[in-house]
């Protein structure tokens, strides 16, 4: 049996495929089409498929995808996204029309935990939180070994903890005030960067702007130079991330929490925050071993949805 894992974020989608093995046979990453109807998307991704089909000669498959939004995993729908211009979009069912091979859907973050715990931790921990880092901020949550999504699917929408305030805090994506995501995603760290260019013309991140794009690679080669307005942003971005992390511990007290997407690049910068926030809890006992780990899989959210379409096509 051969998986296609599609892992759709509000920037990119990365695809990939694995043999029974769990062994990369293909991968590759392409940009978020948002300007497709999501009739044409829906053919986009089949194309792909399709295409990758022919090309390694493969008969039977099964595709998972993780998709940055609230989805319903039992009816394969994207409800949904923040960052993601399809509403109601019938994931499962569109591609199994199009390309034949059964599909399972559920969010990018529940992928990207289950596909930590099964190849990064080789389920040696079975209670852990993942955290995605990037346009959006996504959770996915391991308990006892099994992924959790909760009675609609919709379990760890941890971008969307209030860190703010509902009233005045920053604007989400997702229509509220004061979410975690509106804080420390990828859009207002670049507002935050820009800003900080145009008061403080001299500094290294302006210098960079002034050759490049802002990206959050940008942001820690600034900070590697010792950039204090670069410094301070991983601080500040820290310091929201842990007081959302504190709060999860408290709630769910796993042995482990690990970070991944984009801006997990940055984790040597922000995590000294982080650690901050977490040593200075009150209750000790639940923060004293608990490891925080840096995902060093390439695209771990498209590889964990490939094992999780292999896992229920096994149970089937």
């Amino acid at each position: 049996m051969i998986a296609f894992g599609i892992d759709i974020g509000g920037t990119f989608i990365k695809v990939l495929g694995i043999n029974a093995k769990g062994e990369v046979l293909k991968s590759e990453k392409f940009k978020t089409p948002c300007q497709l109807s999501s009739r044409k998307f829906l053919q986009f991704l089949a194309e792909i498929i399709n295409n990758w089909k022919k090309e390694l000669k493969i008969k039977k498959a099964v595709i998972g995808v993780g998709i940055a939004g609230d989805t319903d995993n039992k009816k394969g729908i994207l409800r949904f996204a923040p960052n993601i211009p399809w509403p109601n979009l019938k994931i499962a069912s569109g591609l199994k029309n199009l390309t034949g091979c059964k599909c399972f859907v559920s969010n990018d973050a529940n992928m990207a935990a289950f596909g930590a715990y099964k190849k990064e931790l080789k389920e040696k921990y079975k209670n852990i939180l993942t955290f995605t880092l990037g346009t959006g901020i996504g959770g996915g949550i391991i308990i006892d070994g099994k992924l959790y999504q909760g009675s609609t699917g919709s379990a760890g929408e941890f971008g969307h903890i209030k860190v703010g305030d509902t009233k005045t805090g920053n604007l989400c994506g997702c229509g509220a005030r004061g979410c975690l995501e509106s804080y420390i995603g990828t859009n207002n760290l670049k507002k935050l960067t820009l800003k900080t260019a145009e008061e403080n013309p001299k500094s290294e991140i302006a210098k960079l702007l002034g050759k490049e794009k802002f990206s959050v690679k940008l942001l820690s080669i600034a900070a590697q130079k010792r950039d204090k307005n670069a410094l301070s942003i991983w601080n500040y971005f820290g310091t929201y991330l842990g007081q959302a992390l504190a709060d999860l511990v408290l709630i769910f007290n796993p042995e482990g929490i690990v970070f991944s997407g984009g801006v997990s690049g940055g984790a040597k910068y922000f995590m000294p925050a982080v650690k901050k926030v977490l040593q200075e809890q009150k209750i000790k006992e639940p923060f004293k071993n608990i490891k925080l780990l840096i995902s060093r899989t390439k695209d771990i959210g498209a590889l964990g949805s490939a094992l999780y379409a292999l896992s229920l096509s096994n149970e089937e």
